[in-house]
């Protein structure tokens, strides 16, 4: 007999297996993706209507400007971001001299965690120090719209990225929100019940400001008891980090396992003060990995204005195009032409948006497998676990395509009658 050769092609290396983290690498592919694109542009589009509504109510803090005119506030997105809407899209930031500004703005990381803003800065605005009455209502209400609007449309995106991820299979928008409206309470709870843990450290903190009130003994008791302020400070200090940086993740959660408000809160405090260093990894690798989809996309976006652009003033002449983007102007050409563009940037943003919630649904699965052991590809559906138990075989019916077997029925004995 001839010696076999040991073969010399292997198994490939479960790498994904060895280093889950490597999943983060599919966040760009569920990211582009006209379902969750469109969900979160419309969701950009409801938050900024609500902080216009919002500006005109009678509470809302005005600002003057350099020319001293009065400048309304926008809690939920950074200047720049709104400011994008209005830039003309020729494609002067691909060729022109300012190549450069969208490759600082997005290696920043400004650009991936602009969506965290319309939720941290109205919590931050309300821990601040003398602020008063009408500020802490205008942050209230911004911060109560942005959970109600993310609730709904986070939700649903994340929903659509956990079943393509787990199971590689597609839900519709409308199956998505009909998801996310259903638990639209969970949802919402989630991110405000660590607040109430808040609150109450905070009328702890309260009482023992009271007794500065004291004529002539008061400020003593005060710094007697500061050291119980440092305390409670820590623990709400805590709290506060827990709930700025794990709010996505508690929506992930309820849309990953169907799950209630207080179940998304105790498994992402869970998961991030036991696995801590892992997660600022995931997020680490994730910010740079998006960082470059970013960047890519932007100098998409700019080569494809560049070439429309381009293409129709071979048509009409350069100095004719130019005027449908740099013209002083407000005619009805000029403000279509914006239009188109702010469409094009309102999808560029509703991408950044789909790419931050597909992000932090892959970070939850990754973050459930290290701390329990969940396999990734186990996503809870309550609705039809619940058909599943409903749907039982009654008793005594064949299965279908089961031959049904005939049993000889035997008479059952009779009692012998008894003569008289």
């Amino acid at each position: 007999m001839m010696n076999q050769k040991p073969s010399l092609i292997s198994d490939p290396i479960p790498y994904k297996s060895i280093f889950p983290w490597l999943h983060l690498f599919r966040v760009f592919r569920l990211a582009v993706d006209f379902q969750k694109i469109l969900l979160a542009s419309a969701a950009i589009l409801l938050l900024l209507l609500g902080n216009y509504l919002f500006n005109s109510l009678p509470f809302a803090p005005v600002q003057q400007s350099r020319d001293n005119l009065p400048v309304q506030q926008n809690l939920l997105f950074p200047p720049q971001f709104t400011q994008r809407f209005q830039q003309p899209l020729n494609g002067d930031l691909f060729f022109g001299e300012n190549f450069s500004q969208p490759l600082r703005s997005i290696t920043e990381g400004r650009s991936l965690l602009e969506p965290m803003i319309s939720f941290n800065r109205p919590v931050l605005t309300l821990f601040q120090a003398g602020a008063n009455w009408s500020s802490l209502a205008y942050a209230t209400t911004q911060l109560l719209w942005a959970i109600i609007v993310w609730s709904v449309f986070g939700g649903a995106i994340t929903r659509i990225a956990a079943i393509q991820f787990a199971q590689d299979e597609h839900i519709g928008i409308l199956a998505a929100l009909r998801f996310s409206l259903k638990r639209i309470l969970s949802l919402v709870s989630a991110p405000l019940l660590p607040f109430a843990g808040m609150g109450f450290f905070w009328v702890l903190c309260l009482l023992i400001g009271l007794f500065g009130n004291i004529p002539d003994a008061g400020g003593i008791i005060v710094s007697l008891l500061w050291g119980l302020t440092f305390l409670f400070a820590f623990v709400m200090s805590l709290i506060l980090l827990v709930t700025l940086a794990g709010w996505p993740l508690m929506m992930t959660t309820i849309s990953v396992e169907d799950s209630d408000g207080f179940d998304g809160l105790s498994r992402i405090f869970s998961y991030l003060f036991g696995r801590i260093w892992y997660f600022l990894w995931l997020v680490i690798v994730t910010l740079c990995y998006g960082s470059i989809c970013l960047l890519f996309a932007e100098l998409l976006i700019q080569l494809v204005s560049h070439l429309s652009f381009w293409g129709v003033s071979w048509g009409m002449g350069l100095e004719e195009a130019e005027k449908l983007f740099h013209a002083n102007q407000n005619t009805l050409a000029t403000t279509i032409s914006a239009g188109w563009g702010s469409v094009l940037r309102i999808l560029f943003a509703g991408f950044i948006v789909s790419f931050f919630w597909s992000a932090n649904t892959v970070i939850y699965f990754l973050l459930r497998k290290c701390d329990d052991g969940t396999p990734l590809d186990h996503v809870y559906n309550a609705e039809e676990e619940a058909e599943q138990a409903t749907e039982l075989p009654l008793a005594g019916v064949a299965k279908a395509g089961e031959p049904v077997i005939e049993r000889p029925v035997t008479p059952e004995p009779q009692d012998e009658q008894k003569t008289p």
